[in-house]
């Protein structure tokens, strides 16, 4: 059977590279410059590693004296990166400019600079402030002028870029490679390369090219808050996450409740993760034992996610990457909910092969407003297609889930969860028995999930995948409307001494109180 379902596996990874050869392919790096801050302490020894590393040319290095703060005025903004940016594009022929037009544009529409373009990505690097101050006084909703200085700088290239408002992003939705877009000149993939510490955005940079190289392999997590009315649409974008993630082959846990995850609720070999809405990290995320996956890429969705970069434990970027993200996203002032990045749009591209710049650029609606894109924009984890790894150790079974489920596609739910019943049964693997469990947990199969859930427990060796199964046994009973065969559960898992120094403990406890003890 195991080599039966290896060829299993190497049939549909050869099937998604070939797809994956259908998109265009793009050396992004040839057209990448960076920018770092010669005055801010480790700037620019943090933008020579990332060329190193990416093999960007010394000569696309710029370095821009500015304010060492996270902020600064429009003025400031214009004369020390806006118009030297510009210069050195034009000077070191970066693009080949049009004639200025003196016509300034209608409000939404763009005017295009530029004919062509030899640099199409630009990073920032930590040291570079983030923030645009408002110089207007109580201007009206939408015709702010404050704005994230990332945002500005994807159009360097307009003749006459707004001040108030945002403008509507071309490049939104669109269904091609950023270079193969035919309105993509003059417009830039702006990323940042920026986080509480210099550590911390090393280690960003290595993460993302550790998981091109072996593959991102683990579990998305979305955190629902069960909003509804003129919030409806943020949810639906994580529902829509989730169904993307499940048809890519990527196990998914779906948190229901209206508050965010449980404290120390286990959440092994987290990938993905997208979530609101509290305006500080808090839950599971929290807490020093979390810890994403190498090449991990999350968000919880805030209006002010990104007020503050530098920090460890304040908002929420800064924490997510203290807690081994490589990539997050976040808004540096109000950016309204409809103009925040789609994380739909945003994980639909993501699983096409692009790079994580152009697919979050392709996931906003807005350019010159509130959004930033944390960690290396050339970042393309599903490039080579999805399946592209057979992976070692726990991960091996995660590719073999992986290829299962591309490869049965076309079958009824039940039938892809036979068969992957069947090659944990063969591979006696109680990992594929709990990713199966939340297949079905996913598709609200809830007593196939407390069965398999069950299944797992009794075949899992460690203690610490003992207690997460019960657990997540218990919750699925909570939502089958068993409470009381629910309790039971936690309470016999309180009581055993296998349990008793095990962090998820205190989940139990959590959801024990929660159901009233």
């Amino acid at each position: 059977m195991w080599i039966s379902s290896l060829l299993i596996f190497v049939l549909t990874f050869l099937s998604t590279s070939l797809r994956a050869q259908a998109i265009a392919d793009w050396d992004a790096a040839a057209e990448t410059a960076v920018v770092f801050n010669p005055d801010y302490p480790g700037s620019a020894e943090l933008a020579a590693y990332y060329a190193e590393k990416r093999h960007i040319p010394k000569e696309r290095l710029i370095g821009l004296r500015c304010s060492q703060e996270d902020f600064m005025s429009r003025s400031e903004f214009d004369t020390s990166l806006r118009q030297p940016l510009l210069k050195l594009f034009e000077s070191n022929h970066w693009w080949v400019a049009a004639p200025p037009t003196s016509s300034k544009p209608h409000k939404g529409e763009s005017v295009i600079t530029p004919q062509s373009s030899r640099v199409r990505v630009l990073v920032l690097m930590r040291g570079v402030p983030f923030q645009i101050r408002r110089d207007a006084q109580n201007p009206k909703p939408s015709e702010e002028d404050e704005a994230s200085v990332d945002s500005e700088l994807t159009v360097l290239g307009l003749n006459h870029p707004p001040v108030k408002g945002g403008l509507r992003n071309p490049y939104f939705e669109q269904q091609s490679r950023f270079p193969n877009f035919p309105n993509s000149t003059g417009f830039l993939v702006v990323g940042r390369l920026d986080g509480p510490d210099d550590k911390t955005v090393k280690r960003m940079i290595d993460d993302a090219i550790h998981a091109e190289q072996n593959g991102l392999l683990g579990r998305a997590v979305i955190d629902l808050a069960q909003k509804t009315g003129m919030y409806q649409e943020g949810e639906e974008w994580l529902k829509n996450s989730a169904e993307s993630f499940r048809r890519a082959g990527i196990p998914v846990f779906v948190d229901r409740s209206e508050a965010v995850l449980r404290d120390y609720w286990p959440l092994p070999d987290t990938i993905l993760y997208f979530g609101w809405y509290t305006d500080h990290i808090a839950g599971a995320l929290s807490l020093p034992a979390f810890q994403f996956k190498r090449g991990a890429i999350a968000c919880h969705l805030h209006s002010f996610s990104a007020s503050i970069i530098r920090s460890h434990d304040k908002a929420w970027v800064g924490p997510l990457l203290s807690h081994g993200a490589a990539v997050t996203f976040g808004n540096v002032f109000e950016p309204y909910l409809s103009l925040t990045l789609h994380f739909d749009i945003f994980n639909k591209r993501l699983l096409e092969g692009y790079t994580v710049g152009e697919a979050a650029w392709n996931a906003t609606p807005a350019l010159s407003w509130m959004n930033v894109v944390l960690g290396d924009p050339l970042y393309r984890p599903y490039g080579k297609g999805l399946g592209a790894k057979l992976g070692s150790g726990s991960d091996r079974d995660y590719a073999l889930y992986q290829g299962m489920v591309k490869r049965l596609a076309g079958e009824t739910d039940a039938q892809i969860k036979n068969a992957l019943t069947e090659l944990a049964e063969k591979r006696e693997s109680p990992q594929l028995l709990e990713l199966t469990a939340l297949l079905a947990a996913l598709q609200s199969k809830l007593p196939q999930a407390i069965d398999l859930f069950e299944h797992a427990g009794f075949a899992a060796r460690e203690v610490f995948d003992m207690i997460r199964l019960q657990l997540y046994r218990a919750e699925m009973l909570r939502r089958a409307d068993k409470a009381d065969e629910a309790r039971r559960l936690l309470r016999e898992v309180l009581k055993d001494d296998a349990y008793k120094n095990q962090t998820a403990r205190a989940a139990v406890e959590a959801l024990l109180q929660d159901m009233g003890g």
